[in-house]
């Protein structure tokens, strides 16, 4: 009986032993995935309300990310984490269009900044204007913003 609670002990250090070894401390990174480098999409600050053709999620991410408000969010959340995050996306797929939840991915939650719908076959991006509810280009949005403050 002795031997057999000896065994299980063993077993269970063994256990122990592989659980930790397996755990790398993989933990969350705020930092893009380098590899599969897509050229970004440029937008021209006067054809942010144009309809832009998007290929792929990659694609959407570059072209928010090209977006003078999202790009200064941005820096803010750099600034603010001391350069340890930057601006997070959550993509969602409906039937005609991606919704795109951007803002800051904290330790104790998301905190959302802006709420991007991009239409699959137009390509057009329209931002929601949290206070009215509109949906409203990224340039009706900036402009918007800039009358508010």
């Amino acid at each position: 009986m002795k031997r057999l609670s000896v065994q299980y002990g063993l077993i269970l250090i063994l256990i122990s032993i592989a659980t930790a070894c397996t755990n790398n401390g993989n933990t969350t990174s705020s930092k893009p995935d380098t590899t599969k480098k897509i050229p970004p999409v440029v937008v021209a600050a006067d054809s942010l309300n144009k309809a832009t053709p998007i290929v792929t999620e990659n694609d959407i991410l570059d072209t928010l990310n090209a977006l003078p408000f999202v790009k200064q969010s941005s820096m803010h959340i750099d600034s603010v984490t001391h350069h340890k995050h930057r601006m997070a996306f959550i993509i969602d797929t409906a039937d005609n269009e991606y919704n795109v939840t951007a803002g800051y991915n904290g330790d104790e939650r998301f905190e959302t900044y802006y709420i991007f719908f991009v239409d699959k076959k137009t390509r057009a991006i329209k931002v929601q204007d949290v206070i009215s509810g509109d949906m409203l280009t990224p340039a009706e949005f900036e402009k918007r913003q800039k009358e508010n403050h």
